[in-house]
């Protein structure tokens, strides 16, 4: 297909879509176009609409694309719609969700021993709202569940992927304004572990891994998504 006429086809997708819309779903009913031209359309449209200065954008979300309002209109739409989030997050629950998205796969236990307290109704609360996931079980005395974050997940913080998640100078913004001190060195340092482990920042080996301090665990099988 002429690469005129499939950007108008890609863009009305992208204007009915309510989710990101990815290149593969595009593939499964546009059986005459490859992958890599529905990938360059989307790139296309994003890179036009995007210069035009408009109230909306094409952003990449959760591997895929989807038409979005400009951040700085968003208080006019919710004025006109009405929107009350489903997933408003507390400082404490938006604490624990930090800890399992960058530590996970992640146990309840984990989770409290860096926040200092009992996490229960806060991993029920990011279960019910689909912030995370139960993974597996742990190969721990009394294995444990796993938690992991998901897909609505990166939706809900405009995440491409995991490798998206906040550097180290953006943590306090992502858990409040005062997290808790404890809770902040943690993530400092985990984060500067992951980086160096993706190759986005120098580290010795002794930064890597510090001494006293296990890997996580690794997930031994899966088990449903709904809650324990």
């Amino acid at each position: 297909m002429d690469s005129d006429k499939l950007k108008p086809i890609v863009e009305s997708l992208l204007f009915v879509s309510e989710t990101p819309l990815t290149v593969k779903r595009v593939s499964s009913f546009l059986k005459d176009v490859t992958a890599e031209e529905i990938e360059k359309a989307f790139q296309a449209i994003k890179e036009e609409i995007n210069q035009m200065n408009r109230s909306f954008q094409v952003v990449q979300i959760a591997e895929g694309f989807q038409l979005l309002t400009r951040p700085e209109y968003h208080r006019w739409a919710k004025d006109l719609y009405k929107v009350i989030s489903k997933t408003r997050l507390s400082k404490a629950s938006m604490e624990a969700l930090a800890i399992i998205a960058y530590k996970q796969p992640v146990t309840r236990a984990e989770v409290e021993a860096i926040r200092g307290v009992e996490v229960s109704n806060m991993i029920q609360s990011l279960l019910e709202k689909k912030m995370i996931r139960i993974l597996g079980r742990a190969e721990t005395p009394g294995r444990p569940l796993l938690y992991a974050t998901t897909h609505e997940f990166l939706i809900h913080f405009g995440l491409r992927d995991l490798v998206d998640l906040p550097k180290v100078s953006e943590i306090q913004e992502l858990a409040g304004d005062r997290p808790s001190p404890d809770f902040l060195k943690e993530m400092e340092g985990e984060l500067r572990r992951r980086e160096t482990k993706l190759g986005l920042s120098p580290a010795t080996e002794e930064s890597d891994t510090p001494a006293g301090e296990a890997e996580p665990p690794a997930a031994t099988d899966t088990v449903s998504e709904s809650a324990p």
